[in-house]
């Protein structure tokens, strides 16, 4: 292999590394902590937070920030959410919306350098990720120039944001329907600390609502009763102006367009999701190769490592493909929206086409981890089910990460509406062209030319007898476009790099055409012939790369960031002997 080729081989792994970073002593000390409860996590995020106003950390870089998801996520999930919550959602709406007045900027420093802790209270008891709908009201009384926030109902309870109180105050980003002079103006968030002094701030109610199973997040339910929101607290951004004497001027008027504008940071977030998941991959996939290397089983050649199974060895490279052609993409992805968002700050949302690749993308590697963390688990035998071994918090760690800003189901079906009232038919073509990518691309031409003739016919609308009778459309359609949009980013990003590349692209490429196979083919994409070309081809490349694909397991830096499993130890039968000693101690 010539010096260039090798160079362009390193550069193509180190984008592959966990959050990119050499990871402190200190830092690792903090994320090495066990939690068995939520006070215990709550506590290490403090720490956390500590340590990041202690090393001057930029949470203010999307990008930085995003890395610093990456470095947590492998070590505690509950953790990591707290730190999405915190940055992205609470301090995040803030700069973006919030006036330079006093009362915002002495709680956003409070939060900024790590004096409280951010929460966000958008979904409700009755309406989940249906925010459009919430019912708590925030009512503007002129005469005392305060906001009265109530949960009118057991429906308008905040259901679960991680409000539980603790040592540090708590400062909440609440989401709340804003009446001035009997007059409704739709959902806009305000700024309340939680607590004072210690003691809740009167009117607010949180009761824990306890553990979940290896995710100790410190979850809550939370209502108000006539709590008082000073003028200053509400978000605005420039969408309204609001005088104390109760004046309204409107300067946004759609309201979808200010319910776009104030929920710009869950976006955002839906890439936290992404990142966070596909972590999860990388290390879950670690633990399992080298469980595989290490694991002696007696074959047709007498013992040997489980790995010289092809089921397993390419069972983990398809696997593999797939969490390294997810980094690539999210990679290039966070970079994109890490320059979006320091270039407009203010009152900033996302375009749609923007918003339509966050939100496949999301569904895409998070569905794609769920898979991967599952067949981890398995290859794993009952190894793979005790929480010291990772894999099993991966997996509920990941299933916080479907559902979290956005259930994956009802996104991947906005997603696939907005395709196509956008008329967003064609990808961008890429700079080099694969030969598997027309397959996908011709499916996707026809999932969009039959959906977009039901369309046309209903008057450019889309009824609920449409959207429930082609619901499957428009998740093929959704994920179709996710899948060439990774393909797309990654081929024009990443092509120069090496031939590996090439060979991970056509990997990815015959996976998903394989996934999608019987679609293609009652589509009539595909003929039988051509189907049955493809998974000779598909067979051919995984028995030919799968060493060289697997290899590529070792970018991913678990053991730098310290990951210590005893499955993935130099010697687990060691490891589980001594603790059994230790014990009986």
């Amino acid at each position: 292999m010539n010096r260039s080729l090798c160079n362009s081989e390193s550069k193509l792994r180190s984008y592959l590394g966990i959050g990119n970073t050499v990871i402190s002593d200190n830092l690792l000390a903090i994320l090495k902590n066990t939690c068995d409860n939520y006070p215990s996590s709550v506590e290490k995020f403090i720490e956390l937070l500590k340590y990041i106003q202690n090393n001057n950390i930029h949470t203010t870089s999307f990008n930085e920030l995003v890395s610093l998801h990456e470095l947590v996520a492998p070590h505690d999930c509950a953790v990591v959410s707290m730190l999405s919550i915190h940055f992205n959602l609470a301090i995040g709406t803030i700069a973006n919306l919030g006036a330079q007045t006093p009362y915002v900027e002495d709680l956003y420093r409070k939060l900024c350098s790590g004096h409280a802790i951010g929460v966000y209270l958008a979904t409700e008891l009755a309406h989940g990720n249906n925010l459009i709908a919430i019912e708590t009201q925030a009512n503007y009384l002129p005469e005392k120039g305060v906001f009265i926030l109530n949960s009118p109902s057991q429906n308008a309870y905040k259901f679960m944001p991680n409000t539980t109180p603790c040592e540090l105050p708590k400062v909440a980003v609440i989401l709340a329907q804003l009446n001035v002079s009997g007059r409704k103006y739709g959902i806009f968030p305000f700024i309340l600390p939680l607590s004072v002094n210690g003691k809740l701030t009167p009117g607010v109610k949180i009761t824990p609502l306890g553990d979940k199973p290896g995710f100790y997040l410190d979850n809550a339910i939370t209502s108000f009763n006539n709590v008082e929101i000073p003028f200053e607290g509400l978000l605005a951004g420039n969408m309204i102006t609001l005088t104390r004497e109760g004046k309204v001027s409107l300067h946004t008027k759609e309201l979808t367009e200010r319910f776009s504008l104030i929920t710009n940071r869950i976006h955002s977030g839906k890439l936290c999701m992404a990142v966070i998941s596909v972590t999860a991959a990388k290390s879950a996939l670690h633990i399992t190769s080298t469980y595989g290397n290490k694991r002696q089983t007696f074959g047709y050649s007498g013992t040997m490592p489980i790995i010289n199974y092809s089921h397993f060895k390419e069972g983990i490279a398809w696997d593999t493909l797939s969490t390294i052609t997810h980094a690539l993409y999210l990679r290039e992805l966070t970079r994109k929206v890490s320059i979006i968002l320091s270039e407009s700050v203010k009152s900033f949302k996302f375009p749609d086409k923007l918003l339509i690749e966050i939100i496949t993308t999301k569904s895409l590697c998070t569905w794609r981890t769920q898979e991967i963390l599952i067949n981890c688990r398995e290859r794993c035998g009952a190894h793979g089910l005790f929480t010291l071994n990772k894999i099993p918090n991966y997996l509920i760690s990941n299933f916080g990460a479907i559902t979290s800003e956005g259930d994956n189901l009802v996104l991947s079906l906005k997603a696939g509406r907005m395709i196509i009232l956008n008329k967003m038919k064609e990808i961008n073509k890429a700079s080099f062209q694969h030969d598997l990518f027309s397959i996908l691309n011709d499916y996707m031409d026809f999932l969009y030319e039959k959906l977009n003739k039901l369309i046309v016919n209903n008057n450019k609308r889309i009824n609920l007898d449409t959207f429930n009778n082609h619901s499957g459309d428009f998740l093929e359609l959704s994920q179709t476009y996710a899948v060439l949009s990774v393909v797309t980013t990654t081929i024009d990003t990443y092509h120069n790099n090496n031939d590996d590349f090439y060979m991970i692209i056509e990997g990815y490429l015959l996976d998903w055409i394989h996934r999608t196979m019987s679609n293609l083919l009652r589509s009539e994409v595909i003929n039988l012939q051509e189907s049955q070309r493809i998974d000779e081809r598909r067979i051919e490349y995984i028995r030919k790369h799968a060493d060289r694909i697997n290899d590529y397991i070792t970018s991913f830096g678990v053991d730098k960031i310290g990951i210590e499993t005893p499955i993935s130890s130099n010697d687990y039968i060691t490891w589980y002997a001594d603790n059994h000693h230790q014990l009986r101690k």
